[in-house]
């Protein structure tokens, strides 16, 4: 099995690179990482997904040369990685951006519910985190466990934010202006009540 999945990742490795050449050319590149199955108009996705622009596992790094890219998109994705790949891909990022090159993300983070974990508001926070499966309603019922709800997914989710936490890692990746911005319908995808919108330049 262990074969099997190493000739797999080669083949996708191969042809990642291989499709990556015809955009390479480009003189506007722009990326979205972990896009899944979703095509950006005007990006290239880039995902484990075969459906994605460039099949490729970020944890290899982004594959184009550095000072190329001008725009990087990424909607709840980061999320899903261990902090050691977060730093990597992060680092990876400014490295393939060009000068003043944008770094547009969004992540999840527990700033909305602070004050209502603290005032156990049970009512409110299961009225914003109200996608925990039947099977666990009964156990995820504190206020605590329906934030921890929120950040883990049993498992999917790999780190957890608050604003402080994801400019801090921003800056130590490279990064010098970090900025948040406003919710736009227009761009955003899977716009949630506990999204933060940050903008990184290089």
């Amino acid at each position: 099995m262990i074969l099997i999945q190493k000739i797999k990742q080669y083949f996708m490795y191969m042809k990642g690179l291989q499709i990556r050449t015809k955009y390479s050319t480009s003189p506007i590149i722009k990326l979205d990482l972990g896009s899944g199955d979703f095509h950006r108009k005007g990006f290239i996705g880039i995902d484990l997904s075969h459906k994605a622009d460039i099949p490729w596992d970020l944890g290899w790094g982004i594959p184009f040369r550095e000072n190329t890219v001008d725009i990087i998109r990424s909607d709840h994705f980061f999320e899903h990685l261990d902090i050691d790949n977060l730093i990597f891909v992060l680092k990876e990022c400014h490295r393939v951006l060009k000068p003043k090159g944008v770094l547009d993300i969004t992540v999840p983070h527990i700033d909305p519910y602070i004050e209502a974990y603290l005032k156990k508001d049970l009512i409110f926070l299961k009225s914003k985190i109200n996608d925990i499966p039947i099977k666990y309603e009964n156990i995820l019922a504190t206020p605590f466990d329906i934030i921890m709800w929120l950040l883990y997914r049993n498992g999917d989710h790999k780190v957890f934010f608050d604003r402080d936490s994801i400019v801090h890692k921003l800056k130590i990746s490279g990064f010098k202006i970090i900025k948040e911005r406003r919710k736009n319908k227009k761009i955003d995808r899977n716009i949630r009540y506990s999204s933060i919108y940050i903008t990184a330049i290089k």
